[in-house]
């Protein structure tokens, strides 16, 4: 890190994101595009690579479901709604919820801010309406074919709430560091 000023500066920097995030003055992705020069000038990037997938959406880095599942972030992990074809919510068994329930929210920062709702295209269930098709209990849930996902807005200021959380306290490591080394 370089000089005495250029520490102050970068404190002044963090400790007013710290407070835009905390008014919600600015919006969430600004916010991490200010974390992301901080990470840069520190040259702490690398272990801070989170909030370029937050800015970019985590399926840059991720392509199926179950990598996505695996490394995204607790707070990213909600429920889906499934739908047919038609539209119509599908129930499923307990069972079957648990073994592809597993909703992953993927889409960069701007996108959920920007959304009320998210539609999760049927790439991800290929693998759902396939066992579904070997292993349904009946004629009827041998049939079912889930079309798509929905995250509620609901679900979707969750997933902000979580992210939120981890800026502060990316935050708030960087200015107790600044603090500290001033």
């Amino acid at each position: 890190m370089g000089n005495n000023s250029e520490k102050s500066s970068l404190l002044r920097l963090a400790e007013s994101a710290s407070v835009e995030l905390l008014e919600e003055k600015k919006p969430l992705h600004d916010i991490l595009l200010t974390c992301k020069q901080i990470c840069k000038t520190l040259q702490i990037s690398d272990e801070n690579y989170w909030i370029e997938l937050e800015l970019s959406g985590y399926l840059v880095r991720y392509k199926t479901r179950d990598q996505l599942y695996d490394n995204l972030p607790n707070y990213r992990k909600t429920d889906w709604k499934f739908y047919d074809l038609y539209g119509n919510m599908i129930s499923l068994p307990p069972d079957i919820a648990d073994l592809f329930g597993k909703s992953v929210v993927y889409h960069s920062v701007t996108e959920l801010e920007n959304s009320n709702q998210i539609i999760i295209g049927n790439q991800f269930f290929e693998k759902f309406n396939k066992f579904i098709t070997n292993h349904g209990m009946d004629y009827v849930s041998k049939n079912v074919r889930i079309h798509e996902a929905k995250v509620s807005k609901n679900e979707i200021n969750q997933v902000l709430s979580g992210l939120k959380n981890r800026t502060q306290e990316f935050l708030d490591v960087v200015i107790s560091i600044l603090e500290f080394d001033s």
